[in-house]
């Protein structure tokens, strides 16, 4: 159950104004006033040598996308379809390139986190960039499906507030603690029955070219299908030439595993698994 329930919804308090903005002379939208109140706080904390991690979660088809690009383009006035990202590669080089207050949208799409391998691969990711974040004060979107599949660290400790889409064109907004409670109580049912701080509107409002955003999304999806397919090449070829090594006994398995960088473990799975038709 991934949504907030009708309960949920009338408990919790609800911004019914809608602010107009313009963060810069090409785009003006309306903002939820809640929304734009806490937006403004974590630009005046930006300024004073912190960074941003704001989560925005929900279905596919919801509006994630569009509201967190609205969320990105008020943050910084300078955010682009060339800081909107698709895979950890690009997430990784778009941090690295950055400057200093600019926004990163990674947005996840066509399942590319879908496997448990491709999202532990990503929570690494965020780990191996979270000083660089800090480092120039980055403000950093993750538009993904779930908030439960980020790792503890990420999620609780580390990221500034959750953002879920939980319908078209409305989302619970949860603070820091909130979202620490969320995470905790609902993990485990992937549920997110935890009250949200507030619950506001959001417009369709969407920045950028539409063919251009999906000329791009349609680009990388076609590289990381090219690149899964290489390493799937890669695997079979690494595993055939370890059985042929470890069968022939041209060296133990400690030793290999030792020179290729692999456990004793995991050599032993590649030699117990039979080769697929």
């Amino acid at each position: 159950m991934e949504t907030i329930n009708e309960n949920e919804e009338k408990k919790t308090e609800e911004s019914e104004e809608m602010v107009k903005v313009q963060p810069n002379p090409e785009h003006c939208y309306y903002l939820d006033g809640y929304l734009k109140a806490n937006l403004d706080t974590v630009a005046k904390d930006i300024r004073k040598d912190y960074d941003a991690f704001i989560n925005v979660t929900g279905r596919e088809g919801f509006g994630k996308s569009t509201l967190a690009f609205q969320i990105a383009m008020y943050l910084d006035p300078t955010f682009c379809l060339d800081r909107v990202v698709f895979t950890d590669e690009q997430f990784i080089k778009a941090v690295e390139d950055a400057e200093q207050y600019q926004a990163i949208v990674f947005d996840e799409t066509m399942g590319y986190l879908g496997s448990r391998g491709a999202m532990s691969k990503f929570n690494r990711s965020l780990i191996k960039v979270m000083s660089e974040m800090r480092f120039r004060n980055l403000i950093i979107i993750l538009c993904i499906p779930s908030f439960f599949e980020l790792d503890k660290y990420p999620a609780i400790h580390r990221s500034t507030g959750l953002v879920h889409v939980y319908k078209r064109g409305r989302f619970g907004s949860y603070d820091y603690a909130k979202k620490k409670n969320l995470y905790l109580f609902g993990k485990k049912s992937y549920s997110y029955a935890v009250s949200p701080t507030f619950i506001g509107c959001f417009v369709k409002y969407f920045p950028f070219d539409k063919e251009e955003y999906e000329k791009k999304k349609r680009q990388a999806m076609e590289e990381y299908k090219q690149t899964k397919t290489t390493e799937h090449r890669w695997k079979m070829q690494r595993n055939l030439l370890v059985k042929k090594i470890l069968g022939e006994k041209w060296m133990r398995q400690r030793e290999l595993g030792e020179v290729i960088g692999l456990s004793i473990h995991a050599l032993s799975e590649i030699v117990n698994t039979p080769p697929k038709n």
